[in-house]
Formats: C-alpha cells, structure tokens, sequence
C-alpha cells in the first residue's frame, strides 16, 4: 500500500494518489492532472477511481481530465446530481483497490453530496481517512457554502455536519490517519491548524468543533465568525458540477502571444484587464499603466478570482 499527498500550497489544496498491487486511485485531483498521470507511469501503475469528496468551490478539478486521459470512472458521494457521467456510491459501498478496499460514508453537512472515504488495508483494518471538507486538522468544513435556496439555512447544514461526523467520524479507531482537501489558509474553513495530516484521536482531543458539549454548542461554534466566503466560490462549484472543457483545450486557445502594436490596440479599444504576474520587485521597477499586479509566486488564483470580473476580457 503507497499514500502520496500532492500538495498545492498556492491553494492550499491537498490531492491525493493511493495505490495497492498495481491499482491506483485518486482523490481531488487539480486541474493539471499531470502529475498523477506520471506518478502512475512512474510506479507502473493503473488509475483505476477518480474519487471527489464533494463539489469543490475553491478550485476547478481535474475530474473531467484525468477520466479522457485514463478511463476510471468519476466517483461522488450519495446525492450527487451532476450535469455528466459519474458514479454515484451509496453509504458504505466498498471500491476494491488491489489488496485494500476503499469505502464510502457519506458525510453530508459542509456539502449535501460531500463523502469522506475510508482506505481499509490488506486486513481490512481502517487505515486512512481521507476527509475532503468534512473534517480539517483544527476544524471543519464551513456550513454556509450549500445553501439550497431557503430550504437549508446554515444552522440546518451544521446540524448535519454534527450528525456526520458523530456517526460517521468520531467512532473510528484512534489511530486512523486523517488526510483532509486543505490545509491552512484556505477560505473553505475559520481555524485550520498549520499541518496537512494527522489523527482521529489528535483530532478528538483538539479540535475546538469536535469538542463541542451538543448539537447545539456544534452549531453555535461552526457558524460563529464565519468570514465572508470568494466571490469565485459558488462560479467555481457550479463549473465542477456542470463540467467545462479540456485544459489542454484552453491552454491552446489562451496562449496565443500579441505582438507589441495588437498588445497596444487591444487595451486601447477593448474593455480588457491587463494582468502583470511578474515578481513584485520586477513590476514595481516599470509596468504597463492601468496593469494589475497578481504575482504568480503568491496565491495567484485566489487574488485573480476576487478581484477580476467573470465577465471581462484579460490579457
């Protein structure tokens, strides 16, 4: 059995590779499947799942991707209602993975369809859970991202988090290993502790959500101080669940270089942004007038998305 965690500190996104016997699964994979894709061919193994935890708001997944490039199926939790083709599990529904097996709970709360999924080992022995926005290291999954029109309030989304995690989360062994989709500085939580892994046991004892007396002191705590959640949250969640074209697609049609007049003319004439991604030293020393600054080396994707209108042209 083989646990690789493909992190993306720019997003503060954690995707995962999991492989038993030549069998290999992935969960939330980002956008450029690349790298799950060569780590495959590397260790001469098949991607067999595309496993996601729920419809992710942050980021646009690779799911579509890495399905043309591989041919595994796209696998989402109970609930899920997708405009494309896709594995809908039932509660508990084992997936067998080599000599491991992968199981489903279903664990709604942060997300109606969202579903952690349990890595039993050779012994069928938990091994790993792997949490998506259920659970993070330090807290849980924000309960304000799902509304469903005024038929769920975030106090009802808290309430079925409380539930997941009482039933689903918290009676697991001590020693499973707790792989969540994000680590700290990402907006999908409030107190999100400064490593990517750790433990249902550690997570017990320190966690300020599983902590809490009740259902009620849960609530309460979970929907305190939320900050406002990205405006590219919900554009974001609905691409994912909608589906969109290739990157390779996009990238051919993006990268297309201007000469210096088009360059000129085109931000003369049309209602474009000019975004500068240089170093910050680099750009403060001479920029294009009118230019925004989103450096490549910071958290690139997230300042673009809540500054740059969905609407507009850019270059």
């Amino acid at each position: 059995m083989y646990i690789q965690q493909l992190y993306t500190g720019c997003l503060s996104e954690a995707a995962y590779y999991i492989e038993s016997d030549g069998q290999a699964a992935i969960i939330d994979p980002m956008r450029d499947t690349h790298a799950y894709t060569q780590l495959a061919s590397d260790r001469k193994a098949e991607i067999k799942y595309i496993f996601e935890t729920h419809f992710h708001a942050d980021f646009i997944s690779g799911h579509l991707d890495l399905q043309k490039a591989t041919g595994a199926p796209i696998i989402y939790g109970p609930e899920t209602k997708a405009d494309f083709a896709v594995e809908v599990a039932s509660d508990h529904q084992l997936f067998p993975l080599g000599k491991c097996m992968i199981e489903v709970l279903h664990t709604p709360g942060h997300t109606l369809e969202s579903a952690c999924y349990l890595l039993r080992d050779e012994h069928d022995k938990p091994y790993a859970l792997f949490t998506g926005d259920t659970l993070f290291v330090g807290d849980v999954g924000r309960p304000d991202l799902a509304q469903k029109g005024a038929e769920l309030t975030k106090e009802d989304l808290a309430g079925m988090l409380y539930d997941s995690l009482q039933s689903k989360i918290v009676t697991l062994p001590d020693d499973v290993l707790v792989y969540p989709a994000h680590g700290a500085g990402s907006s999908c939580g409030k107190n999100l502790g400064p490593t990517t892994y750790s433990t249902i046991g550690e997570q017990i004892q320190t966690n300020y959500a599983l902590r809490a007396e009740n259902k009620t002191a849960f609530i309460k705590a979970v929907t305190t101080d939320l900050p406002e959640p990205p405006s590219y949250f919900p554009i974001n969640a609905a691409i994912n669940k909608k589906g969109y074209i290739g990157l390779d697609d996009v990238l051919e049609k993006a990268l297309q270089p201007l000469s210096p007049t088009t360059f000129r003319d085109t931000i003369q004439t049309e209602d474009v942004w000019v975004i500068d991604t240089r170093d910050n030293q680099v750009f403060t020393q001479g920029f294009v007038p009118g230019s925004v600054f989103i450096g490549l080396n910071g958290r690139f994707a997230e300042w673009a998305g809540s500054l740059i209108p969905f609407d507009k042209n850019y270059c």
